[in-house]
């Protein structure tokens, strides 16, 4: 049936390659490699092209923003002296339309381009950088200028030179804001065109936006606020729209500087040569500073009055040293990107050459393993034409070849049959002979007709010939169970076989032992049984291994009866501690009685029977709180909870009004217990009497929080104010208490460390400093509320992490 299913596939795989089986068929080995290496070699041509076409892309993808970052450099240069040239004409403008009453607060500045003394040499020197940059510009353009097609831009700004050098009267200075605008323009279009901002890598990406976008526009607002303060000095009063002008300049001064700062750490993180930083981060925090402290002097004339604001000198030296700073981190992130850039196209270079070269050794090595294929092939056609000789004259085992296809395979194919047909024999020998386990032929009279020495050893017999001459009858000489051999037939008369068929057999010296046979019978062509043949094994130590077993198993039975009843014991007497903790807890009603407070108290255990304890008593109008911790959980704990809330209740009960002496009673009568209990338990325990908007804490617990209505926190470190209850019987020297006042609206937090200790998923704590702002954020609500948002927010980092300890949350309100 399966050799059918078999050979149906086949003729159905013939059908659907008999075009291809054809073909190979008429052609020669040569031909057919060829066909086939023409096949791989067509489409990996067409993935080199396609690779190399890529990898050339990327290159001149780069070469082009190298090209506009060589001309961002003029460019960025004019941009620093224009508005220093600018500057000064305005000053003097406005030093010359009000006379010698003008002072000129800037005039004591020396870190100008070779300031002197003169305004107009420093003049004629900013006018010397202009022209050396405008020529550095052309330079330039004479060299890429046809790639970048800048030349009717070029014109323009040509224009604007030429009038910016006729442009020296005083009153002039406005009219170079057309020249900073062309400039903008020209800038705007070398970045779009060669897509300075559309960089794939991160570092490189970061550092053009940083060179072409948030510098010239921080400098931008800079060289405006400079003029708006001169307009101001000049003014002598802070008027509300310069006010204003310089509030906005500084919001978005503020938002370029964050995000430069951001977008230079993430090329830094993302730089893959790891040299950013080190040789941009001085020049970025010189900058980031200066910018930092013009952000404070700006805020500082926004403020004060107009009087103050004129006296502030060193504000134009800060904007301007802040300038200089911005150009200096703009030349060096120049310089870095052109290292960033060659060394891309370096490694794209380096890429293509060793794409070439290891694609032309993969071409030479299938060459090679061409003709090596095709001899191999000749090799094993001739070796086998040996073989089907050899193999009839019976010699197939004097064969030896050392190739593994297919072909070769046929051969060791023939030559391990004839082996076969010779070994057959003498392996079915060597097994029979050198069993561990026993195996035998018994005819249906139960005579052994043949065994080997294995089952001689296994019945105690010295050798198979003592054992077929003196076991001469199964039925009566082996079994322990008189009819076990009929049962042995019985089975064997139904199934032919049978496996792991256990019996108690006897040895030579009547020893019993256990065995396992698994037997097939063997019929003639009439079905009648000729013998039974199988295999025998000693399960003596098996067997009395289970036998021991099943005894342990009825004891562990009997010892998880008694466990049982003990647990149900046990379950019943934590159900009656926790359904006491629950009962003594106060109940919301109580809460709601307290004059003066708004009280909401939360507590859930992390097993049956928790160890947190927190407690709101009102006795003749005086109110005691308290919140604890006992050591573990369980039914020791429950109880020590239980024993500490009904002293406080006495206690309170007898007005004892001292918190010292309170504490102290407090822990003789809980010590006294736990020595008797014989238990290792203690707790920590803080109280607190409160009186018309006056707290006193006493006791040593975890922090106490309070927040005050107007949002200020306050956290209050009970370590010195006692000591665990229950620990020590003396504990008087180590108690204090401290008072802490409070207005409408404060809000009180008592807790465990149940809460700052709880873990999510990642082992992360909640800690107080989570705690603090939660309730911060919800001061202006309720107890209620606030307990349910501090509830809410732990489940949230909680998560489905198990909760490993009691969480205890108290939340006092001031009314």
């Amino acid at each position: 049936m399966a050799r059918n299913r078999l050979e149906d596939r086949l003729k159905q795989n013939m059908m659907l390659f008999k075009p291809a089986i054809v073909l190979m068929n008429r052609l020669k080995y040569p031909q057919k490699f060829f066909l086939i290496s023409l096949l791989f070699v067509l489409p990996l041509a067409l993935v080199m092209n396609l690779l190399m076409s890529e990898l050339n892309s990327r290159v001149e993808f780069t070469q082009k923003e190298i090209y506009g970052n060589a001309y961002l450099r003029p460019i960025s240069q004019l941009w620093q002296y224009i508005p220093q040239r600018q500057l000064i004409l305005q000053n003097q403008f406005y030093r010359n339309s009000q006379g010698a009453s003008f002072i000129d607060r800037s005039e004591d500045r020396s870190d100008r381009l070779e300031i002197s003394q003169s305004p107009q040499r420093e003049l004629q020197d900013l006018q010397n950088a202009i022209e050396r940059e405008f020529a550095n510009l052309e330079k330039v353009d004479r060299r890429i200028g046809g790639i970048i097609q800048t030349g009717d831009k070029l014109k323009d700004m040509e224009t604007l030179r030429q009038d910016l050098q006729k442009s020296t009267g005083l009153a002039e200075f406005r009219n170079q804001d057309l020249v900073l605008e062309k400039l903008d323009r020209l800038r705007a279009y070398v970045v779009d065109f060669s897509n300075l901002i559309l960089d794939p890598d991160l570092d490189t990406f970061y550092l053009m936006d940083a060179s072409a976008v948030k510098l010239p526009e921080m400098q931008k607002v800079l060289n405006k606020m400079m003029r708006t303060y001169r307009e101001m000095t000049f003014a002598k009063e802070t008027a509300n729209e310069k006010k204003t002008l310089l509030i906005s300049l500084l919001g978005s001064l503020d938002e370029y500087n964050n995000d430069l700062t951001a977008n230079l750490e993430r090329a830094f993180k993302n730089n893959r040569r790891g040299n950013l930083r080190n040789s941009l981060s001085g020049a970025l925090h010189d900058f980031v500073s200066g910018v930092n402290e013009a952000i404070a002097n700006t805020n500082q004339i926004v403020d004060k009055e107009s009087q103050s604001t004129l006296a502030e000198g060193a504000y134009q030296q800060t904007i301007e040293n802040t300038l200089k700073y911005s150009f200096t981190l703009s030349q060096q992130i120049f310089d870095r990107l052109d290292e960033l850039l060659m060394y891309r196209i370096q490694a794209i270079e380096e890429r293509k050459l060793f794409i070439s070269l290891f694609v032309l050794i993969i071409f030479m090595a299938i060459a090679y393993l061409f003709v090596g294929f095709y001899l191999s092939v000749m090799r094993t056609v001739y070796q086998l034409d040996i073989a089907s000789k050899l193999m009839t004259s019976g010699n197939a085992a004097e064969i030896e070849l050392d190739s593994k296809d297919e072909l070769s395979m046929v051969v060791r194919s023939f030559n391990k049959v004839a082996i076969a047909l010779r070994e057959s024999e003498e392996k079915y020998r060597s097994i029979f002979e050198n069993s561990v386990d026993g195996i035998f032929q018994t005819s249906p009279e139960g005579k052994y007709l043949s065994v080997n020495l294995a089952l001689a050893r296994i019945y105690g017999y010295e050798s198979v010939e003592q054992m077929v001459t003196q076991l001469v009858d199964v039925n009566t000489q082996l079994y322990v169970e008189p009819d076990r051999r009929q049962q042995f037939q019985a089975l064997m008369d139904v199934n032919d076989t049978i496996t792991n068929f256990e019996s108690q057999v006897y040895r030579r010296d009547r020893s019993a032992i256990w065995i396992s046979e698994n037997v097939r019978v063997l019929r003639d062509e009439h079905g009648k049984i000729l013998y039974y043949e199988g295999t025998v094994e000693d399960i003596s130590q098996r067997k009395l291994a289970e036998i021991a077993l099943e005894k342990a198993n009825q004891q562990i039975i009997a010892l998880n009866e008694r466990l049982k009843q003990e647990n149900l014991r046990m379950s019943s007497e934590l159900e009656v501690t926790r359904k006491l903790q629950e009962m003594i807890l106060p109940k919301d009603k109580e809460l709601a009685m307290v004059i003066g407070l708004d009280i909401a108290g939360f507590m859930e255990p992390a097993a049956e029977v928790g160890g947190d304890y927190y407690d709101v008593l009102q006795q003749n109008g005086r109110i005691k709180i308290g919140i604890g911790d006992v050591t573990g959980h369980g039914l020791e704990s429950g109880m020590l909870m239980i024993m500490v809330q009904t002293a406080v209740r006495t206690l309170l009960q007898n007005e004892e009004d001292d918190p010292v002496r309170f504490l102290d009673i407090l822990n003789r009568t809980i010590y006294g217990n736990v020595q008797r209990m014989d238990s290792d338990k203690n707790l920590t325990l803080s109280l607190i009497d409160y009186d018309q908007g006056k707290l006193t804490l006493s006791g040593q617990h975890e922090e106490m929080i309070v927040v005050r209505k107007n949002g200020y926190l306050e956290r209050f470190d009970t370590i010195d104010l006692g000591f665990p209850i229950g620990l020590e019987e003396e504990i008087g020297n180590f108690l204090a208490h401290k008072q802490i006042h409070l207005n409408s609206g404060d809000v009180v937090v008592l807790y465990t460390d149940g809460i700052t200790e709880a873990e999510n998923e990642a082992r992360k704590l909640y800690g107080v400093d989570r705690l603090c702002e939660v309730i911060c954020q919800n001061v202006d609500a309720s107890a209620i509320a606030i307990r349910q948002a501090v509830i809410e927010d732990l489940r949230s980092h909680i998560g489905n992490q198990k909760i490993y300890d009691d969480i205890t949350l108290l939340v006092l309100k001031q009314k």
